[in-house]
């Protein structure tokens, strides 16, 4: 059974689809006409787990559970209370589930299918020295910067045709399940705009990051390569595979090597016109693997831009 909000005052019941925003926009999936609460104030997604997490999306008044600031990612648990100005609501997890970091009481019922493995494009996203950053900042302001990362890199990755499979934190893993050549070339103008608009992010915080001493910066990974993906008995998606390990791993080589964008030889292979827009980095041994992986950085794009 989905999750679900309740409404605190009236009691109304929400059922959770997948994604669900907050706010103060029309086509809010939970519009709060307040003028307190932000246009994109929150959001909540059910991750491949099963699990629903909240994100604030940079707002300005900020979003609770429990009476917390919500800095970055939450996972919630069941009965967590939710506050976004006056409006308050409880997470029902649905019939099965316990709290957070509890397995449903049906999980051995659950069944996945339609498992494949198939070939697909990856791309994950990391916000560079998160952890300086965090000490650094006041919490409201870190709660705006972060969200505000997470609302761009939705909004992003979704007008360049990803599927945001999970944020983890200060990370988001996306994917392309097409890997034809004009697809690839797609995720590198995806991958640009995402740097980008981490680039608008820094740029409005630009004063008090200096004042701390502070850059904004995010490290991408690109890679292709076959992952278990199939849907569980209750809907959601599991993408599973070393190929999303190695992914991780390409984007963590993005602080050594002093790149912004890093792809995968498996990205360019049968892709001839996609080592034009690149620069071979070497072989590069990562953790948890003893093959080296062979790197390029992103010098030019498919629509003639530089880097």
């Amino acid at each position: 059974m989905a999750g679900h909000l309740v409404e605190v005052t009236t009691k109304d019941r929400i059922p959770l689809q997948d994604t669900m925003l907050l706010g103060r926009k029309k086509d809010c999936h939970i519009r709060l006409t307040d003028s307190r609460v932000s246009r994109q104030h929150a959001m909540i997604r059910r991750q491949d787990d099963g699990d629903y997490w909240f994100y604030d999306l940079g707002s300005s008044n900020g979003s609770y559970i429990n009476d917390q600031r919500v800095i970055t990612t939450r996972k919630l648990g069941n009965s967590d209370t939710i506050r976004i100005c006056d409006h308050e609501y409880q997470f029902d997890a649905g019939s099965g589930s316990l709290d957070a970091g509890g397995l449903p009481e049906d999980a051995l019922d659950a069944t996945i299918s339609e498992i494949r493995t198939i070939p697909v494009v990856m791309l994950v996203s990391d916000i560079k020295g998160f952890t300086k950053i965090s000490e650094a900042l006041p919490p409201d302001l870190l709660a705006q910067t972060i969200g505000s990362w997470y609302r761009e890199c939705d909004e992003v990755l979704s007008e360049h045709g990803a599927t945001v499979d999970k944020f983890i934190g200060d990370a988001v893993l996306a994917y392309w399940m097409d890997v034809n050549p004009e697809t690839r070339a797609r995720a590198l103008t995806g991958a640009r705009a995402l740097r980008q608009a981490c680039d608008r992010i820094a740029e409005r915080q630009a004063g008090t990051f200096a004042e701390h001493g502070l850059v904004l910066e995010s490290g991408i990974g690109l890679h292709l390569g076959k992952v278990a993906h199939g849907q569980m008995g209750q809907g959601a998606f599991t993408m599973l595979g070393d190929a999303v390990n190695i992914t991780f791993r390409l984007e963590s080589l993005t602080r050594p090597l002093k790149r912004q964008i890093l792809v995968s030889d498996e990205f360019l292979t049968g892709w001839n016109e996609g080592y034009q827009f690149c620069r071979h980095e070497g072989s590069h041994i990562v953790k948890g693997r003893t093959t080296p992986l062979e790197v390029y950085s992103v010098k030019t794009f498919p629509d003639g831009q530089s880097s």
